[in-house]
């Protein structure tokens, strides 16, 4: 009894983990450490998609889990990305419209969330309805990171006006009505579709650290982040009538 005591707050200890890291991701920020920040979000995403997992697998999630683990997103993964932008591309705008336009990801992302509590039931489900907010701060990220790198050989592709209409647009769709896959469950009796998005997945662990062997890991990381946005558009544009059947 004392070891499900102890083990019913892992998954929140990995949720606290997440939100920590968004901290100190907006404290570098702040002190102008850009990569250390990306970086930070990124393992931040990374325990965030395993609480979730490990409290379904020993059979404790809670709705304080799901709401702890909102806010948590809401920080690392909608504050943080429009404290980047601010701090980047829209802090010498004038009046407020830098602040309004670096929130977007913020309030759109509050949004999400608290749509996603109040719709949410215990029915499995395959499929996310709008882009969920890690990989939308996942998107952001890659997109800063990739330009960072750009600027000392390319700067014309750095320019807050490019960058900026970008941003908005990816994070509109989290309110979007397109539908995204889901994550796999890391079994392999879970059918077909999941084992190969488990597949997927795989592959893409691979390639990275490969990537990361050669000095590649951005290219990765943006590539499989825009795969999977513009996925979710191409298949609602080519076949709208597929997302009910999901």
């Amino acid at each position: 009894m004392k070891n499900q005591g102890v083990s019913r707050h892992i998954p929140s200890l990995f949720t606290l983990v997440n939100l920590f890291l968004g901290f100190l991701a907006i404290i570098n920020i702040q002190a102008g450490n850009i990569n250390m920040a990306c970086y930070l979000v990124l393992i931040a995403g990374a325990f965030d998609s395993l609480d979730g997992k490990i409290a379904r697998k020993i059979g404790i999630a809670t709705s304080f889990g799901t709401e702890i683990d909102s806010l948590a997103d809401l920080v690392s993964f909608c504050l943080v990305p429009s404290v980047l932008v601010y701090n980047l591309y829209t802090a010498g705008l004038p009046g407020v419209t830098g602040e309004l336009i670096a929130a977007t990801p913020l309030i759109l992302g509050a949004i999400r969330l608290a749509k996603f509590n109040v719709e949410h039931d215990d029915k499995p489900s395959s499929y996310f309805i709008g882009l969920p907010t890690p990989i939308n701060s996942l998107a952001i990220i890659s997109l800063v990171l990739w330009t960072e790198n750009l600027k000392m050989t390319n700067p014309e592709y750095t320019q807050p006006r490019l960058l900026i209409p970008i941003i908005m647009y990816i994070s509109f769709l989290m309110v979007s009505k397109i539908k995204y896959p889901k994550f796999p469950l890391l079994n392999i009796k879970s059918g077909n579709d999941n084992n190969f998005r488990l597949i997927g997945i795989g592959l893409f662990i691979v390639s990275f650290i490969t990537a990361v062997i050669f000095n590649m890991q951005l290219w990765i990381l943006m590539g499989f982040v825009m795969y999977y946005i513009l996925s979710g558009i191409l298949r609602r544009l080519l076949n709208p009538k597929h997302d009910e059947l999901l």
